[in-house]
């Protein structure tokens, strides 16, 4: 199964060097939903952002980091809470030939009763993937040093400014335990990205959680052509009549469009000797299209006994999208404890 880069997180200090021109870096290419092989937590150790997407081992490095910096702090602290952490900047990618991911956080921190802020940047290349943690005040010194930091820092001031213009969504997603991601992608058309259990992979999987974010054209009503065309492809490719498109009650995380779920069959996928349901949900941001769905794959049957047999299934499934939402990151982040990268 394909994962994200290793996270053998290396304490790494600034590395000496001449300053660099300001600007793109070579063959850079930026990940419009963040870490291109995003990883669920195993375990929280801090509230926001890295307690939902980055390991416990990560989470531990950091706050190792912070509390050795606090204690050599004149005076000493020892008094530390986490108060949020979030995704400060659109992950970048450097191509060539190693590769390297660069991804920033932002952890706002309590200590002794002193409001403080640290940049936390994580360096992912095959064998060498290092983390620095940075305060306000070595910040642009490090970015003189370092261009990728330097770069990481303008994609932040440029997502504050975007999300204080009330223009971005977050999206509230969950995902199950024992959940990794088996597929991404991010051009023109938009976003997308897959999670099946561990062990399991995009073309060999019996559940999957899939992810998307598809350009918003004008007006409402977006949601729902969708839903009807995918029932419309699913009716054609599986022989069985197109089903409901189900409008949800408008709320506080959509005021700009409508929400829509439907419910996806096929008792036999032409090739195989599996059928597949899903429950999808669609929401419409200011931004993008969300669309979540979450499907499994179950024996084939004929529809009346593929209908019953996933009848647990669709229920789990509808279960998992309840909490499936938009938080406006200006105004509001307490409906979105789990934000996907973004």
């Amino acid at each position: 199964m394909r994962r994200g880069p290793g996270l053998s997180l290396l304490l790494a200090l600034a590395l000496p060097g001449a300053a660099a021109e300001a600007g793109p870096l070579p063959g850079e290419t930026l990940t419009r939903i963040g870490q291109v092989a995003a990883i669920p937590a195993d375990q929280r150790k801090v509230p926001g952002f890295a307690g939902a997407w980055r390991p416990a081992a990560a989470q531990d490095k950091v706050l190792d980091w912070i509390n050795g910096l606090q204690e050599r702090a004149t005076p000493a602290c020892r008094e530390l809470r986490v108060i949020d952490t979030v995704q400060a900047a659109p992950d970048l990618i450097e191509s060539g030939p190693r590769p390297t991911h660069h991804a920033l956080e932002s952890w706002e921190v309590e200590a002794c009763g002193k409001a403080l802020r640290y940049d936390v940047w994580y360096r992912f290349e095959k064998g060498a993937s290092r983390l620095a943690v940075i305060d306000a005040k070595g910040a642009d010194f490090q970015a003189e040093l370092d261009p990728p930091y330097r770069r990481l820092r303008e994609l932040a001031e440029a997502r504050r400014a975007e999300e204080a213009g009330g223009k971005a969504r977050w999206l509230n997603l969950p995902l199950p335990p024992d959940t990794l991601p088996v597929a991404n992608r991010s051009d023109g058309r938009g976003w997308s990205a897959d999670f099946a259990p561990l062990g399991e992979t995009l073309q060999d999987w019996t559940q999957l959680v899939s992810v998307q974010g598809l350009p918003r054209v004008g007006g409402n009503g977006q949601a729902v052509a969708l839903l009807e065309g995918m029932q419309k492809a699913r009716a054609a490719r599986c022989g069985v009549p197109a089903g409901e498109v189900s409008l949800l009650p408008p709320g506080s995380n959509a005021p700009h469009g409508v929400v829509a779920s439907t419910y996806l069959l096929c008792p036999q996928v032409p090739g195989t000797n599996y059928a597949e349901m899903a429950v999808v949900k669609a929401i419409e941001g200011p931004d993008w299209l969300y669309v979540v769905q979450r499907a499994w794959r179950l024996p084939a049957d004929s529809p009346e006994a593929v209908r019953s047999a996933s009848r647990e299934p669709r229920e789990a499934a509808e279960a998992f999208l309840a909490p499936v939402r938009l938080c406006n990151p200006a105004i509001e982040r307490n409906a979105c404890p789990a934000p996907f990268p973004h």
